[in-house]
Formats: C-alpha cells, structure tokens, sequence
C-alpha cells in the first residue's frame, strides 16, 4: 500500500475507498446519429447516472486535502521527488483512485507554491469530477482555472497533449498566464493559440504538453489540417510520401499531433450553443463576380414589397414566403430588369432572401457592421463571430441591405459541426457555471454526465420577483429609474440587455438622467476585460449584452459589500433559463452579498415568438393585477418551448452533419 494511500485512511477512517468511474475512451466519432428509442434509451441513462451521486466524493476531496497539507512541511528538492513520483505512478496506473489521489495531492501543494492559492476542498472535488471524464458544474467564482490543473496534468503526464478548450482568446491567454508556473513545476510545457499566429508558431504550441485555446482555434486549424490531408493518408504513408516528394510532405503542413484529451471550460456554451453551427473553410466561387449585383436588385425589390399582401413572415420559425400577388408583382417587373430575372425560380429565390434579410436579420442584434462588413453577433453569448458568414445567400442579402460591398459566394472546402468534432477526442470532460438544463443532451451526444459540485461558501444572493409592464419603453423607463436610485446610494448595477441595440439605448437612457456608465457589447468586446474588472466598485454602472464577462471575475470593494453587493438587473427573459442563471451569478459569488432583479415588457421577442399568440393578446389587453395572472406563467411556457426548439434545432444540426460527413466519406473511397 502506498504512503498516499495509508495516510488517507488514517486522517479519514470512515471514507469508503470507491474507485473512479472509468474514462469514456472515444476511438472515433459515433457514425450514425441516435435517434427514436436509442435517443430516449440514452437519455433515460444519463438521467439515471446522474441521479448516483457518490456521497464519498467529497469527503475523498477533503482527504486529500489534508495529505496535501502534511505535503507542506516538505522541502523543494524533496516535493520535487514527490512530482516525479506522482508522474510515474499515472503513467503506469492512470485510472485507479490511489494514483489520482497522490497526484491531486501533490498537485494541491503545487498549485500552493506557485500560484499563491490554497484549493478548497470544493476545487479538489471539481477536479476529480473532471479527471473521471465527467463535467463538473461549478458556480461563478469558484476557480475552475485552477480547478483544471489536476485533471490536465494527469492527462499531460500521459504525453499525448491536453486541449484546454476556452470561450475566447483572452481568456486562454489569462488561464494560460495563471497556470504556467505550476505546469512547469509539475515538468509540463504550456502553449497558447491567438488570432493570427503564423503555422509555425501553432504547431510549436500543439507541441507543447497543455495547449490553451479558444475553441475555434481548435476546430479551425483541424479542418485546415484535414485539407492538407491525403485521403486515407494512414494507409500508405511511405508511397504518399514518395509521391509527394516534389513538393512539401502533407506531414510538414499540419500542425495539430491528433486528438486525445480535451477539457473545456464553459461547456454549456462551446459544445451545446455553438453545436447549431458547424464550422466552415470556405473559398470564393469562381461564378461570374456581375451575379452579386442582383443581390442588389433584390434589396430594391424588396422595398416595393408589403408585408401580408406580398409575403407572410413567420417569425417563430425565422421564414418568409411570396404570396401569390408577391410573385405576380415580381412577374410583372420582369421588363425593367436584367434578363437574369425572367426565370420564375431565380426571381423568386432571390427575392425571399433579400425579404428575409429585411424582416428577420436585425443589425445589432443579429449582426453589427464593422469596418464596412457585416460580423454576425452570437444570440446566445452576444459575442462577435469574426471569419463566419452565413450560408446560401443570406450573407450576400444582408450586405445588400446594408448598401455594403457585397462578398463573392463562397463554396465549401471543408465542414464539420462541433458536436462531430468533440466526439472525435478519446478523453473528454467540461466545467461550467451552468449545465443542468442541457444535462440530458451532454450526455447523449458526448457521454459527459454532470455533477453538481457545492460553493464553498453559501449563495447568499436575493431574487426579487420578475417586475412585468405594457411595453419596452416602459420597461426601460422603470429600469433606468431603478439604476438611477441605487447610483444615488453608490451600490454597483449590471443590467443584462438582449442586444447590441438595446445596450446602446439603455446607456442613452442613463445618460439622460446623469447616471455614468459603461457599455459592454460587440461593438466593444477588445475592452470586456477592464470593463468588468471595475464593475462591482462602488457607484459603477455596466450596461452589458449576454457576454457580460464570462470567465471574469467581478470583485467588490468594501464599500460595496457594506451596501448589499452588486445589483443584476435583468431587461428580459432569455430563451434559454441558463443564461437568465449565468446573468444572475455575476452577483453573490463565493458568498458574497448581492441582489438580482429582473424588468420584463408584454413586447419581449420572447413571448411575440415562442407563446401562444391568442394568449399574449389577452395579456396585453387585460389591466393591472389580472393581467399579471396571465403573464407569468406565460413567460415561463415561452422559455420553455424556446429551449425545447433550441434543443430540436441542435439535435437537427447534429442529425444532418453526421448525414453528411458519411455521404462525404463514402464519395471519396
């Protein structure tokens, strides 16, 4: 019996040692998507090992916290020999619980030394969670950077490079700045991927034993690897190489070495939001660049054209469709222009995206324009996607709107979803403040059960009841004046906005009443940092988008604490109840005080597009008290039928990649 070992018997004679759950190993991605009774099978097991929490966890955390503190008393060269040790042990014995404890242990100590920060037993337990190929949802502020260095180290020491996937590049920067000193002092190297990093300095990094990067890097510079790529390329290395000798080796090209272990942060948003959307490499279409001047026409067009008499717009389902007079009124405009338009299915197709563009693509909401493109905005996150462009001409058709110059078509080159790409890592785990409302889809598409792990302090934040009013300007007048009154006092505000727009208008509105404040949307994401590094100083005022510095935290000065904590104001219900929670957790964090409001409008684009339309009539037109009666439950059905149709919309993403990837695969045999 190990030395780690006895001494966790001894400091806790009642814990019973149980094994860790074993490592989900993923030797390729699932080839065929679930569905029918396989999904609701899958979903039924997840559910069910959700609900077997092992009880010994935390008490197994709590013992290795204190062998790590019998570890304290020990010199440099001798805690030294103790890393050696704990590498070699995970090397030969990676899966059985007495390894991982010494190492958590010895990690512990490290994390101590080099980063000035003692892991409470909380952290410990997140990290086991994440170390057993599990995610672990940990609230805001509990240190999940630090929390990550057991679970990568112990994959690191393995030698065949961790991921560490983020949400954006500052704070893979920031995480990576964090860590290093305790990697090194545990003998692993650690790289950094950024925005416009040449090949080489890439592959350097993806050399590196912990590699921090924002998801997209990843993905990316896969799908870039997979075009340099010979198809089939391990079967007959030696004769590619012969073939290629004239030219670079395909080797010498790539710059990831595969894709063994991942561990990503916030893992709600990278593998649930983004799993709607796959990642593309596109290149421009060799068509006739004259064609995109009817994407210009079209705009034209469509301003002659009247909603209900032309088209009808279905904005629950995000579609536009001609009428019958809208395609005569098209047919008898065919005289006056090109002779491109007299195809009836051109002049149709055409026309319906640039009246798709009008009615359903919002500038700053849906996109912002930016040095004279259009940049698409992340509903769910408010984050900016640079380098995405939307597909089939709708990208083309909203330049057009915009009277911007309009981008050639794009065909192409390589596609993948991000749910097809994380099922391809052979060692997956997440962390994240907020996943029990997805817990079912994470684990049938990834295999990730959830575990709550407890704060360290209790949560001591109050929730005021939801505060719901006739119309949007109203809303507004009642939020500003609410901000205005806690400014006079000096206690900080974070309002929560739905858009860039509605950012925009609130600040306006704070102005107008001498309140000072700062704005945190799209627009100004390079600032996000400092931005939310002053937000819970006393008399501070931050008007935020979904974004709200995620991964950053706010801390609060003693005057803030003195007058109650942070305020979270929020202007609407999100379609997804988590992101109403990831809002909220910006206040209250590792138990300190804070308060969350919460300032709803008859108009939100939540009740106008997931509840029943009869229903919010009758709310809007009934007064005071009764009206109330009808509203609340009405916002919690519309949530509830957006997160349904969200899930619906990611399982259909899913279904369709997965279709199209083998159809690929069995073109190119």
């Amino acid at each position: 019996m190990s030395k780690a070992a006895s001494m966790l018997e001894l400091l806790e004679p009642g814990v019973e040692r149980v094994a860790p759950a074993p490592v989900r190993e993923r030797s390729a991605a699932r080839s065929k998507p679930l569905k029918g009774l396989d999904a609701l099978s899958e979903r039924m097991r997840g559910s069910a090992a959700r609900r077997r929490v092992n009880r010994s966890e935390r008490a197994r955390a709590r013992a290795i916290v204190r062998i790590a503190e019998a570890l304290a008393e020990l010199s440099e060269r001798h805690l030294n020999a103790r890393v050696a040790e704990a590498s070699d042990q995970v090397r030969l014995r990676r899966s059985e619980s007495e390894t991982i404890d010494h190492a958590a242990a010895v990690v512990f100590e490290v994390v101590r030394r080099e980063v000035g920060l003692s892991l409470h037993p909380e952290q410990v337990m997140g990290g086991l969670v994440i170390a057993g190929a599990k995610c672990a949802e940990m609230a805001t502020g509990e240190g999940k950077t630090v929390t990550a260095v057991l679970p990568v180290a112990l994959d690191a020491w393995l030698g065949r490079g961790v991921h560490v996937h983020t949400v954006n590049d500052y704070l893979a920067r920031r995480d990576a700045q964090i860590t290093r000193p305790a990697y090194k002092r545990l003998g692993l190297s650690v790289g950094v991927l950024q925005d416009q990093m040449p090949p080489a300095e890439r592959k350097a990094a993806y050399r590196r034993d912990v590699t921090y990067a924002a998801d997209k890097q990843f993905i990316f510079d896969y799908l870039r690897d997979r075009l340099a790529t010979p198809i089939e390329s391990g079967v007959l290395d030696a004769e590619l190489d012969d073939v290629l000798r004239e030219r670079q080796s395909w080797r010498g090209q790539i710059v990831q070495r595969g894709l063994y272990s991942a561990i990503v942060d916030e893992a709600d948003s990278v593998l649930i939001d983004e799993a709607v959307t796959p990642a593309i490499i596109g290149v421009d279409s060799s068509g006739d660049p004259s064609a995109l001047e009817h994407y210009r026409v079209a705009a034209a067009l469509s301003e002659r054209m009247e909603a209900g008499r032309d088209y009808k717009i279905d904005r629950p389902q995000r579609q536009v469709t001609l009428t019958s007079a809208g395609r005569e009124a098209l047919s008898g405009w065919v005289d006056e222009l090109p002779a491109f338009w007299r195809g009836p299915m051109r002049r149709e197709e055409l026309a319906t995206l640039a009246l798709s563009a009008r009615e359903l693509y919002r500038r700053d909401d849906d996109y912002i324009v930016k040095d004279g493109k259009i940049v698409i905005v992340d509903r769910s996150t408010g984050r900016i996607l640079e380098g995405r462009q939307w597909q089939l001409g709708v990208h083309q058709a909203v330049e057009a709107k915009e009277e911007l110059e309009i981008s050639p078509d794009r065909r192409t080159a390589s596609r993948i979803s991000y749910q097809r790409f994380f099922q391809q890592y052979h060692r997956l785990a997440g962390m994240t403040g907020t996943a029990w409302e997805v817990a079912g889809e994470l684990f049938q598409h990834y295999g990730l059960m959830i575990v709550g792990v407890p704060t360290h302090r209790p949560v001591i934040r109050k929730h005021a009841r939801d505060r719901i009013v006739r119309t949007s300007e109203a809303r507004d007048r009642l939020v500003a004046d609410r901000v205005s009154e806690y400014h006079a006092r000096g206690r900080p505000v974070l309002i929560g906005t739905r858009s860039v727009g509605e950012s925009e208008r609130l600040g306006e509105a704070l102005a107008a009443r001498n309140v000072p404040c700062q704005i945190l949307n799209a627009q100004r994401e390079a600032q996000e940092a400092e931005i939310i590094a002053g937000a819970g100083q006393s008399g501070a005022v931050t008007v935020a988008t979904n974004m709200a510095g995620r991964g950053t935290d706010i801390i609060l000065d003693d005057r803030t604490r003195e007058l109650g904590g942070l305020v979270v104001i929020a202007t609407a219900r999100n379609e997804e109840r988590r992101v109403d929670r990831q809002l909220f957790g910006r206040a209250g964090r590792q138990g300190d005080p804070g308060r969350a409001e919460t300032y709803v409008s008859l108009e939100d684009d939540l009740l106008g597009r997931h509840a029943p339309k009869l229903l919010v009539k009758l709310s809007r037109a009934l007064a005071g008290p009764l009206s109330m009666v009808v509203a609340r439950p009405l916002f919690w059905y519309a949530q509830r039928a957006a997160s349904v149709k969200a899930r619906i919309t990611r399982e259909e993403s899913g279904r369709s990649d997965s279709w199209l990837e083998m159809a690929l695969h069995a073109k190119t045999r």
